[in-house]
């Protein structure tokens, strides 16, 4: 073997790892494959509709044109296993169960599903109390559980902030609390009623059927508010139209999908366990292909 070869810097050493045979012998099934460290440990666990074609692009991987994370993952790669299955939606539903359980070193969605937050209000007199938890809140509201770290909690701040502002008629990014102002929204904010008539009070049923997935009426009725405030042609104007768009992405890749999931799939509840969720929705989305 050349020096090149020795420094693994320009050919791919897993053929030589594994075993010509084993690529030649690989089948064209969906399934799992599981791709282990020199020590026996987990390294990463995918799925594939074709297994064989799969396999084949982590063997014919060239050094100088691939990430560097699959770089790093074939030179620490010394053995591989793969398990068949009957279906595609199978073989999901399996990966799914193995990184849950191992959490290999290379996985990194689907690993932590006990991450996935779950919103929780309690609605008080004259205040609402806001909360963003990694499980199960004691509150008077429950909505989730929802998954996406950013996009959960850049939702949860244009809330807070849209209705602070209109609670409050300002129009200027200074007047607001500072928590409001962060890039990380506060786990824990408490909006007070200032008026008798309040906005809050006016958009609380379309909040509550936007964060269930009902539909996006809270987002129309904000616009409406700030529009007759005349607020996107001020200063705050941009800050406005960030957060309004934010909500539309909360809305489809969250409340929206988790209502459609519970419909479609008869659970009976809006709420989703965060170990359930990632099944879900490969099953929602299979149920829908299947209703096509």
């Amino acid at each position: 073997m050349s020096d090149q070869k020795r420094l693994f810097e320009h050919y791919n050493p897993l053929e030589d790892r594994v075993g010509k045979s084993f690529f030649e012998g690989l089948p064209k099934d969906p399934g799992v494959y599981k791709m282990f460290g020199r020590q026996k440990q987990l390294l990463y666990v995918g799925k594939a509709k074709n297994i064989r074609n799969r396999l084949f692009t982590y063997r014919r991987a060239k050094m100088e044109t691939t990430s560097r994370k699959m770089i790093r993952l074939i030179r620490m790669t010394h053995g591989i296993d793969i398990e068949i299955c009957e279906t595609e939606k199978e073989a999901l539903l399996l990966e799914n169960k193995l990184i849950r359980t191992h959490r290999p070193e290379f996985n990194h969605a689907k690993k932590q599903p006990d991450t996935y937050y779950f919103i929780g209000i309690n609605r008080k007199k004259e205040v609402l109390q806001f909360s963003l938890q990694m499980h199960h809140p004691k509150s008077d509201f429950i909505y989730g559980a929802f998954k996406g770290h950013r996009l959960v909690r850049k939702a949860m701040g244009s809330i807070l902030r849209l209705l602070y502002m209109l609670e409050n008629n300002i129009e200027s990014v200074f007047e607001l609390p500072l928590q409001l102002t962060k890039k990380l929204t506060p786990m824990e904010y408490e909006l007070q009623f200032k008026q008798k008539d309040t906005v809050i009070t006016d958009l609380w049923p379309c909040l509550h059927n936007f964060l269930l997935g009902i539909d996006m009426s809270f987002i129309e009725q904000l616009t409406r508010y700030v529009t007759d405030r005349d607020l996107l042609n001020s200063f705050v104007g941009s800050m406005i139209l960030d957060d309004l768009d934010s909500l539309k992405w909360f809305f489809e890749r969250c409340s929206s999908r988790n209502y459609q999931i519970s419909d479609q799939l008869g659970l009976g509840t809006p709420l989703i366990p965060q170990e359930k969720l990632d099944d879900y929705i490969i099953e929602w989305v299979f149920a829908r292909k299947d209703a096509m």
